[in-house]
């Protein structure tokens, strides 16, 4: 038999995942954690089958590896990408302080042309995360709400736009092609949360 641990492969661009289906000792995969879903829907997967990708400890029930999915449904009510917003999930749920909760994750439809990289926008209540999703991995860049002086919008046409922030020391960001809803959510509540 096969190296369970050794069974997958990490894809530049998603984790992939590998399944041992229960009373079966041979993983099968890899798949995507959309193929996952399907699979459940259309009954080839059993919420109790094993999963495991890179970097978890031992192979765990979909049931527990997938709660994730109940977690996100919420967030993806303006159309947000619902495998980026299930990765930023994942990315930042290690780092959160324990009374720490998302409160909304907006996604950029894309960042140029040519540009292989997406970034998501994390609001917590107690920051407020940009995290930019790299086929070679991904970057967080972490602003308390203490330390954001004032938000921005901007209207690109297309239906995008551009979510920016100063700081209290002069910098700041501009996300941009974040679909407008998006963006309208974003700075709703930026100006309710920088306020507390």
């Amino acid at each position: 038999m096969s190296d369970p641990y050794n069974a997958i492969e990490v894809s530049e661009a998603a984790i992939q995942f590998s399944v041992i289906k229960l009373g079966q000792q041979t993983p099968v995969g890899p798949y995507t954690q959309d193929d996952i879903l399907s699979l459940l829907q259309n009954g080839a997967l059993e919420r109790q089958d094993l999963v495991y990708y890179d970097g978890m400890a031992d192979w765990a029930a979909i049931e527990d590896v997938f709660d994730i999915q109940e977690e996100i449904t919420h967030f993806i009510d303006d159309n947000q990408d619902q495998s980026a917003v299930a990765q930023a999930f994942r990315e930042i749920t290690p780092i959160l302080a324990s009374e720490e909760n998302i409160y909304y994750v907006a996604v950029q439809k894309h960042s140029g042309l040519l540009s292989r990289s997406k970034s998501c926008v994390i609001l917590t209540n107690l920051r407020i995360v940009i995290l930019k999703i790299k086929k070679s991995g991904s970057e967080m860049e972490i602003h308390k709400w203490s330390s954001v002086g004032d938000f921005s919008m901007k209207d690109e046409g297309n239906n995008l736009g551009t979510f920016s922030a100063t700081m209290q020391q002069g910098k700041g960001f501009d996300i941009t092609h974040i679909p407008l809803a998006q963006v309208q959510r974003l700075i709703q509540l930026s100006q309710e949360m920088g306020g507390v």
